[in-house]
């Protein structure tokens, strides 16, 4: 695999564990969506991690402060977890299908910043056992023009207005029933 020139900082935001050794990962960048300066999100994406083949640093000399990527170079110790691509929340085929878009124009259909929850639900049919919901939820962090708390009325700067947004996606994921 060739690294891709852009440094692209994203964040974890919500883990869903899917065994003792495998979960789903969101991770986003941050500063960019509805509601913000700047429009467009370089990163929002869910991942498959699985551990089960990753070195366990627990206890050992990592464990105790040792670097485990020098310089940005794995130490050559250890296996990291595998990460599998699995969801693109920026794919911008899905997000039309919808009315929605990420970036210019900074409006009400551009997904705001925050995407930061995830569950999972059974699709409840018996064709289909290993197929789930995964729902998807941002956080607007109260950036309204109609909000009331302790007692007041407020609106947020800038005239900012985010809605909370829910994605679902039906998904298959063969064994997590076990």
């Amino acid at each position: 695999n060739k690294m891709n020139a852009t440094v692209i900082s994203a964040r974890e935001s919500e883990i869903v564990a899917l065994s003792d050794k495998t979960f789903l990962m969101l991770a986003r960048d941050s500063g960019n969506g509805q509601g913000l300066k700047g429009d467009t999100s370089l990163y929002r994406k869910i991942n498959i991690v699985d551990l089960s083949t990753a070195t366990d640093i627990a206890g050992s000399n990592f464990d105790a402060g040792k670097p485990i990527a020098p310089k940005g170079v794995v130490d050559p110790s250890l296996t990291p977890a595998t990460l599998t691509p699995f969801i693109d929340i920026n794919d911008k085929a899905e997000l039309a299908r919808f009315g929605l878009h990420n970036g210019a124009p900074n409006d009400k259909n551009n997904l705001s910043e925050k995407w930061e929850a995830m569950g999972l639900a059974s699709v409840l049919d018996p064709n289909l056992p290993d197929d789930y919901f995964l729902l998807v939820a941002n956080d607007n962090d109260f950036l309204t023009q109609d909000g009331f708390q302790v007692g007041a009325a407020y609106k947020a700067e800038g005239g900012a207005d985010v809605d909370t947004m829910f994605q679902v996606f039906q998904v298959t994921l063969p064994g997590l029933r076990k």
